[in-house]
């Protein structure tokens, strides 16, 4: 017979969900989603008022002509924000990879997805476990 856990499998689900949510859609989703190509013309940054950390606005010139405004954040799931003017930028929407003046750069893959499948693996446990914490059988 085990002994009885009285831990509740709800606290393991709202974390493994928080992770999930920060590592996953807040960081990995938002890099997948950038789709970017041409040269950077200008560059701002943009002070946090909250943190030692900026984020910076790129106009960026596209091959036909158009400029686009993209901000990049202090995190993993947005461009550096040290790019000079002149940095030729290529990102394709869905690729964990990208180029910076002709050199190839990648999302750390590795690392989130260690994190996410733990995160997942707590989801699964969780929602197994939660029937049996909410209706114990008795015996």
């Amino acid at each position: 017979m085990y002994p009885k856990d009285d831990r509740s499998p709800l606290i393991l689900l709202f974390f493994s969900l928080f992770i999930f949510w920060g590592f996953g859609y807040h960081t990995a989703w938002q890099f997948l989603k950038i789709d970017l190509d041409g040269v950077v013309i200008s560059s701002k940054d943009i002070p946090s008022t909250a943190a030692p950390r900026h984020s910076t606005k790129y106009g960026i010139r596209a091959s036909d002509g158009l400029v686009h405004d993209y901000v990049s954040g202090p995190n993993d799931g947005s461009l550096p924000t040290d790019m000079p003017v002149g940095t030729r930028i290529k990102k394709r929407r869905w690729s964990l990879y990208y180029e910076r003046d002709e050199k190839s750069y990648s999302f750390p893959y590795g690392f989130y997805s260690f994190i996410l499948t733990g995160a997942f693996c707590g989801i699964v446990y969780a929602l197994v476990r939660v029937p049996n914490f909410l209706h114990p059988t008795r015996g």
